[in-house]
């Protein structure tokens, strides 16, 4: 059995993309549709989904066209355990480059420690497995990229009736309160175990990080390459902090064949 161990998740992730081969990725709380762009770039052929809740953001990714001209399906609203309206809490930010790190920590919740004035607006919220079925995707292969600020609970609760056919996903969480009443590390590490998946990596800071899964039967198929590609991943956490971002981009281009934009 693969054990958990810190790597570089992002690259695990889209070497999964590339060798597993899923027929849907769903980016899910997408900010810009910089990861949906880049998973076009590994696989030609998945359909992929960008949820993003927040007005302002899928206003600017609409208006760039970036997504359109990829064959990006953008999602305005919020993914979380309900199929309802419900209130999103918009962080502010101005045009200034330094303030533009807020445009990506709106959240159906709210922060414990204020990081500047927010703005509530409404939105359509939907569950993962109710979209895919409604829309005609059931039995599809299905990997998850869910970055959505202290909520990542709620959508893993939203995919209760489809984790026999998500293979891999990856899941932002934390391991002490960032948003008001928001499930924690080892909530997500419960339910995720009760739905039958094995945790493979992690990321490497300990307040907020990122969690790469598999499903246990997918795996049990495929340990041999799912063993190779997380040994992968954790020779290029090493290659990128003694060598730098360059040397590691430059090394993985023949292997996911795409520069890697950092």
């Amino acid at each position: 059995m693969i054990k958990s161990r810190v790597l570089n998740t992002e690259i695990l992730f889209q070497l999964f993309v590339k060798y597993i081969k899923p027929e849907i990725i769903c980016d899910v709380g997408t900010m810009d549709a910089s990861h949906s762009l880049l998973f076009r770039k590994i696989s030609g052929t998945a359909q992929i989904f960008a949820f993003e809740a927040n007005p302002y953001n899928y206003q600017r990714i609409i208006r760039e066209g970036i997504a359109e001209s990829n064959n990006i399906e953008v999602v305005h609203k919020a993914v979380s355990n309900n199929s309802k309206q419900l209130v999103f809490h918009v962080q502010k930010c101005t045009n200034n480059s330094e303030d533009q790190w807020k445009t990506g920590t709106s959240s159906i919740l709210e922060r414990r420690e204020a990081v500047g004035d927010t703005e509530e607006v409404s939105v359509e919220a939907v569950r993962l497995d109710d979209f895919l079925n409604e829309t005609g995707r059931p039995g599809k292969s299905i990997a998850l990229w869910i970055d959505v600020e202290g909520a990542g609970f709620e959508v893993l609760e939203g995919i209760k009736n489809i984790t026999d056919n998500v293979i891999f996903l990856q899941v932002e969480v934390e391991s002490v309160e960032v948003w008001q009443g928001q499930k924690l590390k080892i909530d997500v590490q419960k339910l995720m175990s009760g739905y039958g998946f094995i945790e493979v990596g992690r990321g490497k800071h300990d307040k907020q990080h990122d969690l790469v899964y598999v499903n246990k039967y997918f795996l049990k198929k495929n340990s041999k390459k799912c063993t190779i590609l997380v040994n992968l991943a954790l020779t290029f956490y090493y290659v990128r902090k003694f060598g730098g971002h360059a040397l590691s981009n430059m090394l993985l281009l023949p292997i996911l064949g795409i520069w890697r934009k950092d």
